[in-house]
């Protein structure tokens, strides 16, 4: 029975035992006897503890989907389990990738102060000049905690400078990234 699954490329639990692939198990001349539980495991779950660490002296600029930004949902539990239901503060941000697995990747980031046609903490479209010369619309300016006069531009953009966020973001859910 065990030789029929040797083209089976992925892990194996066999009785409670976990093998690389189905070839480990044979070569280790493992004998079964009885019942036998034969478990194919076509994901591997990557843990924290196997994360590799990355070069910290690269900085990005990344983009994000918006549910990054928002707090855990009963369908959606990413932030609760992996962030202590701490979103991301800003779809767009700066910063390092400290550690990485295969779907994951862990970033120290800030927030960013630039010229843009669209909100850097939320993503929609800005309509004023002056939300458009450091990227944040008024609405998010005030989430954000930033209680400033709207014509201060360089307080505003060192505000969005002092926001940081440390944490694991899913790999799919960046939208650009680009190296800076």
């Amino acid at each position: 029975m065990i030789t029929m699954l040797q083209n089976w490329k992925g892990p194996v639990e066999i009785n409670g035992q976990r093998y690389d692939n189905i070839t480990a198990f044979i070569s280790g001349n493992n004998a079964l006897s009885g019942k036998i539980s034969i478990k194919l495991c076509p994901e591997v779950e990557t843990t924290v503890n196997e994360a590799e660490k990355c070069d910290t002296d690269r900085e990005y600029r990344i983009t994000v989907k918006q549910y990054m930004t928002k707090p855990s949902e009963p369908g959606f539990d990413f932030m609760a389990k992996w962030n202590n239901d701490v979103p991301m503060p800003m779809v767009t941000m700066r910063g390092t990738v400290v550690k990485e697995t295969r779907g994951m990747v862990y970033m120290k980031l800030k927030g960013v102060g630039e010229k843009t046609c669209y909100c850097l903490r939320c993503g929609r479209k800005l309509d004023s000049p002056i939300s458009k010369y450091y990227g944040i619309g008024p609405d998010c300016m005030v989430k954000l905690g930033m209680a400033r006069d709207i014509e201060d531009v360089d307080g505003i953009k060192k505000d969005l400078q002092e926001i940081e966020w440390e944490g694991w973001i899913i790999k799919s859910a960046i939208k650009e990234q680009e190296e800076v």
